[in-house]
């Protein structure tokens, strides 16, 4: 019989030209965290420990928990959905390379909740996509 992780894991990877600070005050901006994030508004004090909230204009709110925060190199948190009873950890990382900065995205999902590696790829794939691409307005 073949073993199963108990975790599904992958990891996404954005190159930017864009300085590790610019790319951390994206990730926790409330305001910007919409054009990347599937319109999901993060609302938190980004304190170990605090409260997640992720806010879509007529539907109730994602609720999750931030695990560690390292500005502006690491900011681990999870995301609950409280309909399938499933729990993501996000994991992003900052590492300067050059003149560029590499983000990394690791996200951890119970296999319980039915996805899919290809289905993490469509959700999570076009997030790092529209990031780079906020990024890259912002820096004009």
């Amino acid at each position: 019989m073949p073993r199963h992780d108990p975790v599904l894991s992958h990891t996404f990877r954005l190159l930017t030209c864009a300085q590790p600070e610019q790319v951390w005050g994206s990730l926790l901006c409330p305001e910007r965290s919409p054009r990347y994030l599937h319109g999901l508004s993060v609302r938190t004090s980004w304190e170990p420990g605090a409260p997640v909230q992720l806010e879509l204009t007529g539907f109730p709110a994602l609720q999750g928990q931030v695990l560690r925060i390292e500005p502006p190199h690491l900011l681990s948190l999870t995301v609950e959905d409280a309909g399938s009873g499933s729990c993501t950890y996000l994991t992003w990382t900052l590492r300067r390379s050059d003149e560029r900065t590499v983000v990394r995205l690791l996200v951890e999902e119970a296999p319980a909740s039915g996805t899919s590696e290809d289905e993490l790829e469509d959700v999570w794939l076009p997030v790092l996509d529209r990031l780079g691409e906020l990024l890259r307005d912002e820096m004009g």
